[in-house]
C-alpha cells in the first residue's frame, strides 16, 4: 500500500493505489493497438484508406487526394470528405449552424447524442440516421451519422466507414438505455471488459453483469469514429437511474461484427467525479467536424496525445500547447466554454514522476480528435481525449478510475 501526493488541475489529492505485478510483467489496456494506431510519437501509420461513406462534401470543403467516396455518402453544408489535410495556421475550427434545444448544429455531422430530459446534443448538418442506428427505448438519439454502405440494423454486419461504426455506436446505446445487448451485432466470441477498479483494468466480465444488469439511461455522449482502425471510443454519461456513470467505452469492429467493448465505468468513487457537470460542460463545447484542410493527420493527433502524456515524466518534452485550452477532469468544477476565459491554458498542474503506460490510440480524423485509453501513473485505468485546432491542444477530456 503507498500513498502518493498528486497535482493535477492545481488541485491536491492523496492517492492510495495497491498493485502487484510478476517480473515483468504490464497490464493491458484494452488490447494492443490496432493496424493505424501507434504508441510512439515516431511511429507511421499508413493513411491510404478510403474516405469513409457517411462523410460530407461542403461547400468549400475538399476530398484528400486518393481518397474515394463509396456509394451512400451525402452532401452537407460545410464538411469535408478525406483525411491527413495540412494543418492551416489560420484556420479555426468550424462551427457553423444555428443553436437548436440548447444544443449548436455543426457542419458534417458531429457524432453526438442526447436523450430527451438529458443534455441538448449538437445536431450535425448533412447526416442522415445511421442504418439501424437511431433511439431506442428511452435512450439516446444518433446525431452526425450518414446512410450509406456500412451501416446495419439489429443482427446485420456494420462496415468500417463512418455509417457503419456510427451504427454500431448507436447499437450500443440503445443497448445500455434498455438493458438489452442483443440490440448489438455482436461476435459470438465478444469480448467484453468492465473497468470500474484499479485491478478490473485486465479482466473480462459476462455480457449479462456489470452495466448490463440494469437500464442506463444515456443523457448525452460524444464519439470518435476511427475509420482506419475500425473502432470507436465514446464518453457517454449517464445521469439519472440511480447511479450516474461517466463511461468511455472502446468498440472494436472485426469482420462486420462488434469482438470487443472495452469499458472505463467511473463513479462517485473517481476522480473529480460529477456527471451531471460533466455533461453540461461536454455539451457548451464545439465538436463539430473541421474541413479537411484545417485537419492535423492521424500521425499528429496521435504525436500531440504522446507528447502531453510524455511530459508528465519529461519537463524537457515539448507539448503543442493551445491557448484557449480547458482541461476537464471527471466534471468537477466544470467551468462552460462560454465562461472560460481566451487565455485559460492546459499547461498547469502537471504532476512529475507520473508515467502513462501502455496507451491504446482510437483517432477521429474529421473531429481533429484522439483518445488514448491508458494507465495512469501504470496503474489506475484511463482515457484523456485530445480536440485539437490548428494543431493545437484546444479541450482535453479525462476519465480516471481511482477506487
Amino acid at each position: 500500500m503507498r500513498r502518493e501526493l498528486l497535482l493535477l488541475a492545481g488541485l491536491s489529492i492523496t492517492l492510495s493505489c495497491s498493485s502487484t505485478s510478476g517480473g515483468g510483467g504490464t497490464i493491458n489496456v484494452g488490447g494492443t493497438p490496432e493496424s493505424g494506431g501507434t504508441v510512439g510519437s515516431g511511429g507511421s501509420v499508413d493513411t491510404g484508406g478510403t474516405t469513409s461513406s457517411g462523410g460530407s462534401v461542403g461547400s468549400g470543403g475538399i476530398v484528400s487526394s486518393g481518397g474515394t467516396v463509396p456509394s451512400g455518402g451525402t452532401t452537407g453544408s460545410g464538411g469535408a470528405v478525406g483525411s491527413g489535410g495540412a494543418v492551416d495556421s489560420g484556420g479555426t475550427l468550424s462551427s457553423g449552424g444555428s443553436v437548436s434545444s440548447g444544443g449548436r448544429s455543426g457542419t458534417g455531422g458531429a457524432t453526438r447524442a442526447a436523450s430527451s430530459g438529458g443534455a441538448a446534443g449538437r445536431t450535425g448538418m448533412g447526416g442522415g440516421s445511421a442504418t439501424g442506428g437511431g433511439q431506442g427505448a428511452g435512450g439516446a438519439t444518433g446525431r452526425g451519422g450518414s446512410t450509406g454502405s456500412g451501416g446495419s440494423g439489429t443482427g446485420g454486419g456494420v462496415g468500417c466507414d463512418r455509417a457503419g461504426l456510427q451504427a454500431a455506436v448507436d447499437s450500443y446505446l440503445a443497448a445500455l438505455s434498455s438493458k438489452d445487448t442483443t440490440k448489438m451485432p455482436l461476435s459470438s466470441s465478444v469480448k467484453y471488459t468492465e473497468v470500474a477498479t484499479i485491478a478490473g483494468a485486465n479482466k473480462t466480465t459476462p455480457m449479462d453483469q456489470g452495466l448490463w444488469q440494469t437500464a442506463l439511461p444515456v443523457a448525452y455522449s460524444l464519439s470518435l469514429l476511427d475509420v482506419t482502425a475500425c473502432e470507436t471510443f465514446s464518453e457517454v454519461i449517464i445521469t439519472e437511474g440511480g447511479h450516474p456513470y461517466v463511461l468511455g467505452t472502446r468498440l472494436s469492429i472485426k469482420e462486420g461484427q462488434i469482438a470487443e467493448i472495452y469499458t472505463l465505468a467511473s463513479d462517485s468513487d473517481d476522480w473529480n467525479f460529477d456527471a451531471p457537470a460533466y455533461a453540461k460542460c461536454s455539451d457548451s463545447e464545439d465538436w463539430s467536424p473541421v474541413l479537411a484542410a484545417q485537419q492535423s493527420t492521424r500521425e499528429e493527433l496521435i504525436a500531440a496525445g504522446q507528447a502531453y502524456f510524455d511530459i508528465f515524466a519529461d519537463k524537457s518534452t515539448v507539448v503543442p500547447w493551445g491557448t484557449p485550452c480547458y482541461r476537464l477532469e471527471g466534471g468537477k468544477g466544470c467551468i462552460t466554454e462560454d465562461r472560460r476565459g481566451t487565455n485559460s491554458s492546459c499547461n498547469v498542474g502537471i504532476p512529475d514522476g507520473s508515467p502513462f503506460k501502455n496507451t491504446h490510440w482510437v483517432v477521429d480524423v474529421d473531429l481533429n480528435a484522439v483518445v488514448g485509453i491508458t494507465l495512469f501513473m501504470g496503474a489506475a485505468p484511463d482515457s484523456h481525449l485530445f480536440r485539437l485546432a490548428d494543431g493545437k491542444l484546444r479541450y482535453i477530456h479525462t476519465i480516471t478510475i481511482m477506487n
